[in-house]
Order: structure tokens, then C-alpha cells, then sequence
């Protein structure tokens, strides 16, 4: 398919957009890849539900995501509870892709348990349990009749609008291991696909697989130390594969992260850049994504902030019981 009109280009990746989109709603064959952060760590909790319950104070968490293809919303709430060694966190997400022509909805609460190594180093396993819902709002779909290609116009829908509601429950595990020198875990979301798959599955299980090394760096006694986080993530889900290199940086209240992301089976690549200021009970991340792909031709950056806030007093530290890691 060939156009030289760029809103008529539009025009046509919409209707293709919308309609493989649909397809995939009624036809169980076909399965889905999650929806990720550009940035992973903009809701950490989603990347790996281990990471629940790091601070005994109080910690939400906002963010929101936007490119040309969706939008999406979420809102977290995580917090260690000393005396019982574990965390909880309540996250909601929303997408909306197509202009709001399909909605996913994923309420999920996490149950963490946390395991001392030593004063350096933890571990920490985690269970989320979620609701998951996929929902069509037709109201949003451009249909083949109400394009005129003459007048590159779209017509009012006269057709008869439908619905299409899938709902289901779900279930993932993660854990992950903290120390001041290395980080790294494992998480694997929609684990019941492993053991309950069916004809109905629309979602296949999502395994990530990562490792950091955390450097420290003095210039002088004048001056802060210098963090810096060398990181490999690898993701896999039905048979999609992703390597992400990436490098996170923390210099007194400064932040950045650099993420390099090559899709395997494509052999395509995407970066991403995320600076902000990370102060003791208050952070603000902003990121921008784009992808480097000859497939298309219409613009696939993303803009992504993230806003995350600590409320509560902390109790006193003992000194030599802590474990200090690098910061997200």
C-alpha cells in the first residue's frame, strides 16, 4: 500500500491498527504482548512486583505515558512493614489505544516477603495477584465506509455500534535481589498461563531477567559520591524477545537513566533518555523514547513523567543493621 497524503496515511494505519486490534479480541489464537514503560523504572512495581515495599515510609507513585499509538495512566501505593518483614502494594494502570477505541484496565495487589542475608544485602519474593479487563468501545472505530479517499474526509458512523468485554484474573511472581554493590531479579507475570493455558488466554506469560553492578565514585570529600549502574534486562513473551542495555546515574539530587532496547526477532532498536531530581521524599522523572524501525513511517517517540512522593516518619536507623542500594 502506497500514499503520498501523510493524513491519508494516517487514515489507512488507523483502520489496519483497529482492525488487526479487533481481531485479536475475538480470535483466541492470536496473543498479546504487555504494555511497558519506556522507562521501566517509572513504576517499578509493575517492572517487578519484588520491588513493593522497599522504604517503611509510605511511597506513591504517578505516572503516564504518550505516542501516537496509546496512552497510559497509573497510580501505585507500596509500603514495608518492619515488624512483619513485608511489603504491600495496590497498583491501578489504564491504556487506551486507538483514541480510546480499546481500554485495558489491570488492578493488582502485591504481597512482598523480605529475607536478610546479611547488613549488605536482601531478598525479597513477591506475589501479585490482578484483575485484568479488555474492552472495545466501537463509538471510537473509523469503519471503511466512512472514509471518502476523494475528499480525505471521515463521515459520521451510521453502522450499528457493538461491544466486546474479556475479563480475567491473574496471577504473577517476582524477587529480586538488593545488596550496596549488585542488584538484580527475576519476574514472571500471568505465571498461571504456565499451568491453567487454554484456547481463551489471551495474554501469554511475560519472564524479565536482570542484573546490575553499582559503582561508587569520590572525587573528593567537597563533593558527593557519584552512583553509577551499569544494567542487562532481558524480556521474553510469546516468542518475543528484548535486550535492554541500560545506565543509571544519581549525583546528589540528580537523576538520568539511558536505555538501550534491541527487539531481537526485528532487529530493530529503540532508546530512551530519562533525567530528573530525586529528592529525599519527592522525585520527578521525565522520559523520552523513540524507536529507530524501516517498518514505519509515522512517528513512534514517546513522552513519559513520572512523579513519585514518600509521606511518613521514618523510624531511627540502626547504623549498623542497614543496607544501603542505589536509588530508583
Amino acid at each position: 500500500m502506497k500514499c503520498n497524503n501523510y493524513n491519508k496515511c494516517n487514515i489507512y494505519f488507523k483502520r489496519l491498527f483497529l482492525l488487526l486490534s479487533i481481531f485479536s479480541l475475538n480470535f483466541s489464537f492470536i496473543k498479546a504482548q504487555n504494555y511497558n514503560f519506556s522507562d521501566p523504572y517509572s513504576e517499578k512495581i509493575f517492572f517487578n512486583p519484588a520491588y513493593s515495599g522497599l522504604s517503611e515510609i509510605s511511597e506513591i507513585n504517578l505516572s503516564y505515558a504518550k505516542n501516537f499509538f496509546y496512552d497510559i495512566y497509573s497510580v501505585s501505593y507500596n509500603r514495608f512493614f518492619n515488624e512483619y518483614k513485608s511489603g504491600l502494594g495496590i497498583m491501578i494502570l489504564n491504556s487506551r489505544l486507538g483514541k480510546g477505541a480499546i481500554n485495558n484496565l489491570n488492578i493488582s495487589g502485591i504481597y512482598n516477603y523480605q529475607i536478610k542475608i546479611n547488613y549488605k544485602s536482601i531478598v525479597n519474593t513477591a506475589i501479585q495477584v490482578s484483575y485484568l479487563e479488555q474492552s472495545v468501545n466501537s463509538e471510537k472505530l473509523i469503519f471503511s465506509n466512512q472514509i471518502n479517499p476523494i475528499s480525505q474526509t471521515i463521515n459520521p458512523n451510521t453502522s450499528e455500534f457493538f461491544g466486546n468485554i474479556f475479563r480475567t484474573y491473574d496471577f504473577s511472581l517476582g524477587t529480586s535481589y538488593i545488596s550496596n554493590r549488585y542488584r538484580s531479579g527475576l519476574s514472571i507475570h500471568h505465571i498461571d498461563k504456565f499451568f491453567f493455558n487454554t484456547s481463551e488466554n489471551l495474554i501469554n506469560p511475560e519472564i524479565t531477567l536482570y542484573f546490575g553492578k553499582i559503582f561508587s565514585v569520590n572525587f573528593s570529600e567537597k563533593f558527593h559520591k557519584l552512583l553509577i549502574t551499569p544494567e542487562i534486562i532481558w524480556k521474553t513473551q510469546n516468542n518475543f524477545n528484548q535486550l535492554i542495555y541500560a545506565v543509571h546515574g544519581i549525583y546528589n539530587i540528580f537523576l538520568t537513566r539511558i536505555f538501550v532496547k534491541h527487539n531481537i526477532n526485528f532487529n530493530t532498536f529503540e532508546s530512551a533518555i530519562s533525567f530528573g531530581l530525586n529528592y529525599t521524599k519527592f522525585r520527578l522523572i521525565y522520559t523520552y523514547n523513540i524507536s529507530f524501525t524501516k517498518y514505519l513511517s509515522i512517528p513512534t517517540s514517546t513522552n513519559e513523567i513520572s512523579l513519585r512522593y514518600n509521606f511518613g516518619k521514618r523510624k531511627k536507623i540502626n547504623i549498623k543493621n542497614t543496607i544501603y542500594c542505589s536509588d530508583f
